[in-house]
């Protein structure tokens, strides 16, 4: 009599085997990779001059929307920082004015609600526009939010005015 095999221990049975155990590790980690995937970014600023140095790369986390004082936010650039950044270009700067606060621009210093957060509007001349032009006293429509670069020559909202809410991708946190 010739022995036969253990059919518990043919190729296809181990196949089966190692497929049963692992196929929910594998839908795990399949759907923990989707989840992070859509939910977190990678930001990278190439710029030579960084408005929020010394930061470079950045985590934007696109399902926090919470508004908070001087926290990070990616946004689109759209057509309010055209033509020296593309219109679906992701930027990140300081949120620093919430909606209903009064936003006051002199040449020497940028404060909202009474506080300093920027100084200067170094940025004017390269604009081809006087910095007087610049000079103004702003509420935050309820629908926007008022968002700074760290840096004297950064362009923010001091040259274009409050940012739509909708524009915001999400937070983003420094990393290195």
């Amino acid at each position: 009599m010739s022995a036969r095999p253990d059919i518990a221990d043919t190729p296809e049975a181990r196949l089966a085997r190692t497929i049963r155990r692992g196929l929910p590790a594998l839908l795990l980690v399949l759907a923990l990779m989707l989840y992070l995937g859509t939910r977190y970014r990678l930001a990278i600023n190439d710029q030579v001059d960084k408005c929020l140095p010394p930061y470079t790369v950045f985590l934007v986390d696109r399902h926090d929307s919470a508004l908070e004082r001087d926290g990070l936010y990616a946004f689109l650039a759209g057509e309010r920082m055209a033509p020296f950044f593309p219109m679906r270009m992701q930027v990140i700067k300081r949120l620093v004015g919430l909606p209903g606060e009064t936003v006051s621009i002199t040449e020497q210093t940028t404060r909202v609600a009474g506080r300093t957060v920027g100084e200067g509007l170094d940025l004017a001349g390269t604009l081809g526009t006087p910095a007087a032009q610049f000079v103004r006293e702003v509420v935050v429509p309820a629908d926007a939010v008022w968002i700074m670069g760290a840096t004297r020559d950064s362009f923010d909202s001091r040259y274009w005015g409050p940012l739509p809410r909708h524009y915001i991708i999400g937070r983003a946190y420094a990393l290195l």
